[in-house]
């Protein structure tokens, strides 16, 4: 089937799935499984869309929409077919989540949540498919912001829910007025021309219009990524209060819309050798930019007691480490040598990979903390403990997720991690503001771990669920299982199989014409790269490191067992130290206010110190009382 066929058949499904829902307004079930049918085709069918652009049955993919005198201009290339796939994916887990998840959570008709989950998907293939700053951009945003708004509106009680969402929408539509404004000022600027035009006239353009071009769209690509502090003004509260499979494709594919966009403008719009763009001048700004954001949104994650705003700090955290990668890929290639571009090119490529990762790895976080709220009613880790008893597939796909965003060995964080950082650190005393974020980068990973070491233990292992909670905790339902495992299944791919994945990141760009480290590929380096031939003879040893150093693990820990039995050592178990009360309650289980509470003081000038998750909590219970009466 022809690409454009293929196109047009996914958004019309999207657009069916919208009009069935009004028809079936009545039935539930059959809006939800008509709902969750349609929109998984059409995820499956964008997915074989991008295969077909990467695996070069076609490419790139360029045509018209032509309303009348209006056209807009769409481009399917490498780049934007990788973030495709992404999009697809997680939209195929959340839909199929949001099943079981809405039949017993859903604030609003469930006819009008599949009214408008469609739509928010179309915007967003919009944003990655249109090649204009104009008409069609602006379509697509105001689609994806207004259906999000809606999505977010809804998440919790209306009352609760209100300001979250006026603020989410607020931001988006100050980035869009950033970077639509961005082009005009541009000398011969035609509203809705192809990025390639804007290219062209920008080369010709005088200094200062080219400055604030640039700084229009970091700002307004930059705030919807989050970067510090824009980010910790919406974000937070906006995935809160979003139902999990919606901040799951908030957090996983909305927030990489704004990578998009960036890598669109710093990485395609213009060369290194340009007379009004500085690669060094702007990757500083970005460097400093995401260091600053990973560091920060990263201890502010440490700090949090809810576990979806945990979650949403955690994101801006490892967007930080992006954007942090982009300023380095630029700043390493504008020393125009032949080693700085090879640089380039692998912290790059380290870049994309760790938008993918991210994007799986809190996708599945974000839909397994919709079952830890499905199954307790609670966002509350003081409430939780020893859930691994009675939800225990949940606390696997939780463990997994937790391992790779901590970027652990054998992980897919640490694949993509170790790209970025160890790029930033083979700059060396040539470039010493590298070197540095590097450490600061390569330091925050171990607050992340921490992070999450403290959400997996206070939520799965610990006690105090049973009762802490007036109700019985249990495992949820298949469909909700189903869509973390598949993200799971990815997961494992991404870390087991990391030279595959290098090898589609490299074939996507080499499909995107215009890319900016596209003199690199002659390079020894970059050329073997992009063939995976980086250890010449030792390809299959690249291929199946992390596997190797899985095993060693595992042999190592089997091992330190072995030896413990050998040496006739026995365990003896023996009741908890009580502090010496008599039973096991509130006043002596290990509360989140006591992990890393010296850390928490230390760091108490980064923010995000505020946290009112019980009243929150209380709050949405007396307003679902009012709600229905």
């Amino acid at each position: 089937m022809s690409p454009v066929w293929l196109f047009w058949l996914s958004l019309s499904l999207l657009a069916a799935s919208s009009l069935l829902s009004l028809i079936f307004k009545k039935n539930d079930e059959l809006t939800r499984w008509s709902g969750t049918v349609l929109i998984s085709l059409s995820s499956l069918l964008l997915i074989w869309l991008a295969a077909q652009v990467l695996w070069r049955l076609y490419h790139p993919l360029e045509f018209e929409i032509k309303f009348f005198a209006l056209k807009i201009p769409v481009l399917i290339d490498g780049l934007s077919s990788l973030f495709l796939m992404l999009l697809a994916v997680l939209t195929l887990s959340s839909a199929v989540f949001s099943v079981s998840f809405n039949k017993e959570i859903c604030q609003v008709a469930h006819w009008k949540f599949y009214l408008v989950f469609p739509w928010f998907i179309a915007g967003l293939t919009g944003l990655l498919t249109v090649d204009d700053l104009g008409l069609g951009f602006t379509v697509a945003w105001q689609i994806m912001a207004w259906s999000s708004y809606l999505l977010v509106r809804r998440g919790r009680p209306l009352k609760l829910s209100a300001r979250p969402a006026l603020i989410y929408l607020i931001f988006m539509q100050t980035a869009w007025l950033m970077v639509v404004s961005a082009p005009f000022l541009i000398k011969g600027y035609k509203f809705g021309e192809p990025l390639m035009e804007i290219g062209q006239k920008l080369a010709a353009s005088s200094q200062l219009p080219s400055l604030l071009f640039f700084a229009l769209l970091l700002l307004g690509f930059g705030l919807k990524t989050g970067i510090f502090p824009l980010g910790q003004l919406w974000i937070p509260k906006t995935y809160s209060t979003a139902n999990p499979s919606v901040s799951a494709l908030l957090a996983g594919i909305l927030e990489k819309t704004g990578v998009f966009g960036l890598v669109r403008i710093f990485f395609f719009l213009t060369k290194s050798d340009s007379p009004n763009f500085s690669a060094a001048a702007w990757g500083k700004a970005l460097l400093i930019a995401g260091t600053i954001t990973l560091f920060v949104g990263t201890v502010q994650a440490i700090k949090q007691s809810d576990y979806l705003k945990l979650l949403a700090y955690s994101s801006i955290g490892q967007v930080g480490y992006i954007i942090f990668a982009l300023g380095s890929s630029l700043l390493a290639a504008s020393s125009g040598s032949a080693a700085g571009q090879s640089l380039a090119l692998v912290i790059f490529i380290g870049a994309i990979y760790h938008s993918l990762n991210h994007g799986i790895f809190k996708g599945l976080l974000f839909l397994t903390g919709g079952n830890l709220l499905y199954s307790t009613r609670t966002r509350d880790l003081n409430r939780l403990g020893g859930l691994l008893a009675v939800m225990p597939t949940t606390g696997l796909l939780v463990a997994l997720a937790s391992y790779s965003i901590a970027g652990m060995p054998a992980s897919s964080g640490f694949v993509s991690k170790w790209l970025m950082i160890s790029g930033n650190f083979l700059a060396g005393r040539n470039n010493l503001l590298m070197t540095w974020s590097g450490i600061i980068a390569l330091f925050t990973a171990a607050f992340t771990l921490a992070c999450y070491v403290k959400f997996f233990g206070l939520t799965f292992t610990s006690a105090g669920a049973n009762w802490k909670l007036n109700r019985k905790a249990r495992e949820v339902p298949a469909p909700m299982l189903g869509a973390g495992i598949f993200l799971a299944l990815v997961c494992l791919s991404q870390a087991f199989l990391p030279m595959a994945y290098v090898k589609l990141i490299s074939q996507g760009l080499s499909l995107s014409p215009g890319f900016l480290l596209a003199d690199g590929h002659q390079s020894y380096l970059s050329g073997h790269l992009f063939d995976l031939n980086i250890f010449d003879s030792q390809k299959m040893l690249a291929a199946v490191s992390p596997l190797v150093v899985l095993l060693l693990m595992i042999a190592l820990i089997i091992l330190s067992r072995v030896l413990r039995q050998s040496a006739g050592a026995t365990e003896i178990e023996v009741p908890a130290w009580l502090c010496g009360y008599q039973d096991l309650n509130q006043d002596n289980v290990y509360a989140d206010r006591n992990m890393f509470s010296d850390l928490k003081k230390f760091f108490w000038w980064t923010g995000g110190n505020s946290n009112q998750v019980v009243e929150d909590e209380a709050a949405e219970i007396v307003q679902l009382k009012k709600e229905v009466g």
